[in-house]
């Protein structure tokens, strides 16, 4: 019985140890996301991009790790505190990481008053530029545009408060121009512009950073996008014709350090999921994929999402061959452990020896022929079960000869005749 609770005991160990393997090889994957604040849209893509991989019980998986905004984000990736970030191209993007996705472009334009006399970017200098924000990121990416164009931040009056506020004060002409981060579908630009309307009497001008290109040569943390004509009124059409613009980029980036192949699940997932995401988060529709065309960039794109893009993802052997491999090993290395188990167990118990066994059967028959009252021979009529039952398991275990097994016979008949011979002695 000690000899199969045992081998129960082993075989329930390998059982677990397989079990453990199987699902650390295809059980769903958790990667830690950072991004913030919450409430804002990245937040809201990310959370959708979660629900969805629930939803479709994906392999992968994501859990929220909340931050202050993107530079906080930057540093919890930096930090090993994330697996992924949402991060603006311009503020601390960590070198360590990879771009996935891009989830947005913000464009980055001035509008301006009617009647203020500014015609061109340089005109901005000595003037009032509201911006809706109250994060020094924006302040210090206005700061940086300004000096593009040879303007010190010390030479403008910056105006800051949310949203509404800047609007109120565009109204009432107490701002020369508005400098506008926000998405190009967003309604924060088309707002603003109304705002802008209502401080004179004709049209608010619309500046772009018209030098894209040659900023995003020198400083590749930037990019282009398009103002379409009509975007802030369309009769008349304002503006009259599509325009280019510089733009800062929110990406998705992992880690470098994290598997090509589970990168590039996620990124076929994500883009996979996109119209399901966007049904509850319209602004999923902007995310777009990052080109691979250069792999040296700044901003380098992450090895899994290449592979996706360029189609080389991995096939299920590929994939999970090498685990195939060791789940073998694993297997062989534990049904040798437990034949040493069992090895160590068998040279435990003591050995077997039936010709021992043969002479205590002679001394048990002994014993009831020397029984002098029935209640004697009753009282040894336990040892006499437990011999049989002891010499039968013998039988079983250990190898007879002809000889041997002719004697046991004899005398397990013998055992009987004299006990039942003695019994009848006694009640006679």
């Amino acid at each position: 019985m000690r000899r199969k609770w045992t081998l129960i005991a082993v075989l329930l160990v390998l059982v677990a140890a397989l079990a453990y393997l199987l699902n650390l090889a295809l059980g769903p994957r958790v990667l830690r996301v950072a991004v913030g604040p919450i409430g804002t849209q990245n937040v809201r893509v990310v959370v959708g991009f979660l629900q969805a991989l629930q939803r479709e019980h994906a392999a992968l998986r994501l859990k929220l790790v909340l931050t202050e905004g993107t530079a906080s984000s930057a540093r919890a990736l930096e930090e090993k505190r994330a697996d992924l970030a949402v991060v603006r191209s311009d503020i601390a993007v960590p070198a360590e990481a990879g771009t996935v996705a891009i989830l947005r472009h913000d464009a980055l334009y001035f509008l301006t008053r009617p009647g203020s006399g500014i015609e061109k970017l340089r005109d901005l200098r000595g003037k009032r530029i509201g911006l809706a924000s109250t994060q020094e990121v924006n302040t210090a990416l206005l700061t940086r545009v300004l000096g593009f164009y040879g303007i010190e931040a010390s030479e403008v009056r910056v105006v800051l408060g949310n949203a509404a506020d800047i609007r109120e004060k565009a109204a009432a002409g107490e701002i020369d121009a508005q400098f506008i981060i926000a998405p190009v579908s967003d309604r924060m630009g088309r707002e603003a512009y109304i705002s802008m309307t209502r401080s004179g009497v004709g049209e608010p001008g619309i500046l772009p950073i018209a030098q894209a290109e040659a900023i995003m040569s020198e400083t590749p943390v930037f990019a282009s996008v398009e103002l379409a004509r009509g975007l802030f009124e369309s009769d008349p059409a304002r503006p009259e014709d599509s325009i280019t613009t510089l733009a800062v980029t929110h990406r998705l980036v992992a880690q470098h350090a994290l598997d090509e192949t589970m990168i590039s699940d996620l990124t076929r997932l994500l883009f996979s999921l996109r119209l399901l995401i966007a049904r509850e988060t319209p602004a999923a529709n902007e995310i777009e994929l990052p080109s691979s065309d250069d792999r040296g960039a700044k901003l380098p794109v992450h090895a899994g999402t290449i592979a996706y893009v360029e189609g080389e993802t991995k096939t299920f052997f590929e994939r999970f061959g090498d685990w195939f491999y060791i789940g073998v090993m694993v297997f062989s290395l534990c049904g040798s452990v437990a034949a040493a188990v069992w090895s160590r167990v068998v040279a435990a118990r003591h050995p077997l020896d039936i010709d021992v066994e043969l002479r205590e059967l002679l001394r048990l028959i002994a014993d009831i022929r020397a029984a002098p009252d029935k209640a004697t021979l009753e009282a040894m009529k336990g040892a006499l079960e437990e011999t049989r039952t002891r010499l039968l398991a013998v039988a079983t275990a250990a190898p007879m000869d002809d000889r041997q097994a002719a004697n046991l016979r004899f005398l397990l008949t013998e055992l009987r005749e004299v006990y039942r011979e003695r019994l009848e002695a006694f009640s006679a």
